[in-house]
């Protein structure tokens, strides 16, 4: 054999001893983190009765002036009133066995929702009770900036989950993790589950019941948490030795 045939024949050894194998794990990566609300939404309600429509008008429209009034002496923390419906309805009654419906006054029904800082709930739902008002629910609720900050974080660390869980599958192969060949939202890749969500709770609120002043300016109300979630798919080449 020539010298030419000879070095083709080492080389070719050579690459064949030097060959690896490569292959991909696709792996997913999660996490989560609770969060102080930084506002609410109360839902408020209120109903005037009266003899007449006129005056159940006039009423209605009394209460959300003093509703207006009350909620601005609250101060700072308050980030708005809407007063979103105010109808007036004749009420009626049945009365006697066969049921007969007769003429029972007329009815303002008053709603709407206020807007206020997490920390300012306690005394504006007391107020809300002072006028007479009923407050329905209460949801928590993060500002947009916060909101932001959070999901960025929480797919910082769900990403660093992802490679975390890929390098323990190469190790387990006696592998050596590669390169990212993919990294998506699982939406993107035809998956059920949002990238990011929060969870908004809501409470029923009950009326202020005690009879000393300090607790009638004050409704003992817990800022909830909101849990901002992440999860990706992501695919890794790794070598096996």
């Amino acid at each position: 054999m020539d010298s030419l045939g000879r070095c083709s024949e080492e080389l070719a050894l050579n690459v064949r001893n030097c060959a690896v194998t490569t292959a991909t794990i696709a792996v997913k990566g999660s996490a989560s983190d609770d969060f102080p609300a930084d506002y609410a939404i109360v839902y408020f309600g209120h109903e005037f009765d009266a003899p007449t429509r006129s005056k159940a008008l006039a009423g209605g429209n009394a209460v959300i002036a003093q509703l207006r009034d009350t909620i601005a002496n609250v101060g700072v923390g308050v980030r708005g009133i809407k007063v979103q419906s105010l109808r007036v309805e004749e009420r009626f009654n049945h009365v006697g066995p066969d049921h007969i419906r007769e003429h029972g006054g007329w009815v303002a029904q008053v709603g709407g929702q206020l807007l206020v800082d997490a920390d300012t709930v306690s005394r504006a739902s007391a107020a809300l009770i002072q006028v007479g008002v009923r407050n329905n629910q209460l949801t928590w609720h993060l500002d947009r900036d916060t909101q932001l900050q959070a999901h960025r974080a929480i797919r910082r660390l769900a990403v660093a989950d992802a490679r975390e869980a890929a390098n323990d599958f190469a190790l387990a192969l006696g592998a050596n993790l590669g390169p990212l060949i993919l990294l998506a939202d699982p939406s993107l890749l035809g998956a059920t589950a949002n990238a990011t969500s929060a969870r908004r709770s809501a409470h029923t609120l009950a009326s202020a019941t005690s009879g000393t002043s300090s607790w009638d300016s004050f409704v003992d109300v817990d800022i909830e948490v909101i849990t901002v979630s992440a999860n990706v798919e992501a695919s890794y080449e790794v070598t096996l030795k």
